[in-house]
């Protein structure tokens, strides 16, 4: 008979005799090969043990003084990264494990959980090495499965090399991930980790691509630059937008009501990325249709009450709109909540135009009302959203109202275009390496009849 094996974490199975261990041994691939001398003296040395669900059997690091032979059940192969335990294979009957370690005398490169109770031949590394020496088949037959498995893991480390390539240059091959899908052996469960991987990362790309065909699309809504033909040669007009994230919710707007006005447009949508975006597209269709209202205050309460109903993401929009006199530069606005804008006085005076109204879309039964300025010969009006003066340094210090003025008061009388690149590189130097936090939108409008 012979002796059951004490197995650390596991439990010895009843003991056998050697026609049941070698007729059991006799049925799987790796034995089926030796002659019944040589099964006789392998079964002399093994003994059998099982292992309940959730059993570690080899831990990674370990000594590798023993090898396995399931009979029954299945095994989890993991290996513990920094980051946590990856799963590498998921092993069952007729598996050899844990042989490497032993002819090599390493320790074990990963662990073994036990998924399932288990049932196993296993063989000490003494008597394993003993038994190559005096039956060379037997160290024969596991240099071949070794051989094989080396083998088959070439392959596999192949296509895994050239799909991970390919992903490297943004390319996607359903097709070889599929082969790498149908390669057998130990290495199925990293295999299915890594299509997964994949296919996120293709999923990734596209939603970029997406983002990136979104961003383009709400460029193209803002307007071109401004024609200075007839009445519009009296001014000097520029506006740039840099969204926190692909898209954003702040817009600017300007455009010829008739030969002697101009429409000017600033706002901000509550929000970032593609909900604001989509609340943006919006509100710049409803502020433009109101323009043509005889009376502004009436046109924006049509377009609160427009931006209010059905807005079950209750969002909202602060907006400072103006239209200039071109002939007269006088300029009538509604400030609906918006940063106050500044006005540089071509004398040295610098005036904010404060608000007249709450922001659009809070209450669709707010009354608006309208105010008015006269700008003067050499005047420039300077419009921007909360993300210049709400700008953070890595401190999380703020830019600020104050170091806004010093910038404008910096670039007074300088053309629209400098003024507008002024500000932004003095946000961009004192934010430094920190993220955007909100969208960046600023114009600048100067009166020169």
């Amino acid at each position: 008979m012979a002796p059951a094996v004490p197995v650390a974490g596991g439990a010895p199975a009843r003991a056998r005799t050697l026609d049941e261990i070698v007729e059991l041994l006799a049925g799987y691939p790796c034995f089926a090969r030796f002659d019944r001398p040589s099964l006789l003296a392998i079964a002399a040395q093994c003994g059998f043990a099982t292992y309940e669900a959730g059993t570690t059997i080899m831990r990674e690091g370990d000594a590798a003084d023993f090898a396995l032979v399931i009979l029954r059940g299945e095994v989890e192969v993991f290996v513990d990264l920094p980051t946590g335990r990856v799963p590498m294979a998921r092993l069952g009957r007729n598996r050899l494990i844990g042989e490497l370690g032993v002819f090599t005398d390493m320790p074990r490169t990963a662990t073994v959980v036990a998924c399932t109770s288990i049932l196993a031949v296993r063989i000490d590394q003494a008597h394993l090495m003993q038994l190559s020496a005096e039956l060379p088949s037997v160290g024969v037959t596991i240099i071949r499965e070794l051989g094989g498995r080396l083998a088959r893991m070439n392959r596999w480390l192949a296509y895994l090399t050239y799909a991970a390539e390919a992903l490297g240059r943004d390319e996607y091959d359903a097709g070889l991930l599929d082969e790498l899908l149908d390669q057998p052996g130990e290495l199925a469960v990293f295999a299915e980790a890594f299509a997964g991987m994949a296919a996120e990362l293709h999923a990734k790309q596209n939603r970029r691509a997406e983002m990136q065909a979104a961003a383009q699309i709400q460029q193209s809504i803002l307007p071109p630059p401004l024609v200075r033909d007839g009445a519009l040669a009296r001014i000097d007009l520029h506006a740039e937008m840099h969204p926190a994230r692909e898209v954003g919710g702040d817009f600017y707007d300007y455009f010829p009501i008739d030969e002697n006005r101009l429409a000017v447009t600033i706002a901000d949508v509550s929000g970032k990325g593609i909900p604001a975006s989509l609340f943006m597209a919006v509100a710049r269709t409803v502020m433009r249709s109101m323009t043509n209202s005889r009376h502004m205050a009436a046109g924006l309460a049509h377009a609160n009450r427009l931006l209010a109903v059905q807005n079950p993401a209750c969002m909202f929009v602060t907006a400072f709109h103006g239209v200039l006199d071109l002939a007269s530069g006088r300029l009538r606005y509604c400030n609906a909540g918006h940063n106050p804008p500044y006005l540089l006085r071509a004398d040295g005076g610098c005036e904010s135009l404060r608000g007249t109204a709450i922001p659009l879309g809070i209450d669709a039964g707010r009354s608006y009302r309208s105010a008015a300025v006269d700008l003067r010969c050499g005047d420039t009006l300077f419009l921007f959203s909360d993300g210049i003066t709400e700008a953070f340094d890595s401190a999380d210090e703020e830019f600020g109202t104050a170091r806004l003025i010093a910038t404008l008061e910096r670039y007074r009388g300088a053309a629209v275009t400098e003024l507008v690149g002024g500000v932004l590189a003095a946000v961009r130097e004192f934010a430094g390496g920190a993220e955007q936090s909100d969208d960046i939108t600023c114009l600048a409008l100067a009166f020169r009849p």
